[in-house]
């Protein structure tokens, strides 16, 4: 179990019994991408000579005009040095928050770009399997070579051709193979 989940699952409890499900998620969802989106403010945050009051005060205002729930449980976090595993822990939460929604994110690579018939087809198989809403993230991959890479939470399907030529070159590699 990693790290992310305790801290994912209880936010989630907290948000529900407040009625602030959604608001919370956008609001961490927010924070952590304006995190992402700064390198020098997310090297600061994990860096342990930074003290943790100055760390409090960056965390505080980027919390401003949040969600009072996401203030507290960003202090949560940093008081239990867990700020590196922030962005782990939002992708955690916004899960269970499409759980609820009966929503299903998943992330799909493929070497080429694919058609959206395509796209739609791959989503409805995916829909059909979970019984969920799927949401599906395209992305492009040419090292890939061939074939899909499939990434729905904390899972990864590789049906890759890289992944495939990978295998079969490790195969070999242990082969006995007679010279004579």
């Amino acid at each position: 179990m990693s790290v992310a989940a305790p801290y994912a699952a209880a936010l989630y409890e907290a948000a529900t019994e407040a009625k602030a499900l959604r608001e919370v998620d956008g609001d961490l969802a927010a924070i952590a991408d304006a995190i992402a989106g700064d390198a020098a403010l997310g090297r600061a945050l994990v860096n342990p000579a930074v003290p943790a009051d100055a760390k409090g005060r960056i965390l505080a205002d980027l919390a401003k005009g949040a969600n009072p729930l996401v203030g507290r449980f960003l202090a949560v976090v940093l008081e239990h040095r867990r700020l590196g595993a922030l962005p782990e822990i939002q992708r955690a939460f916004a899960d269970l928050v499409r759980l609820e929604q009966n929503e299903l994110a998943v992330e799909l690579t493929t070497a080429v770009a694919i058609d959206d018939k395509t796209a739609t087809k791959v989503q409805k198989q995916l829909a059909s399997a979970t019984g969920l809403t799927v949401t599906m993230e395209r992305t492009v991959d040419p090292a890939i070579l061939g074939g899909v890479v499939l990434r729905v939470r904390d899972r990864l399907i590789d049906a890759s051709l890289r992944r495939r030529l990978d295998l079969l070159g490790r195969s070999l590699r242990a082969a006995r193979i007679p010279t004579a």
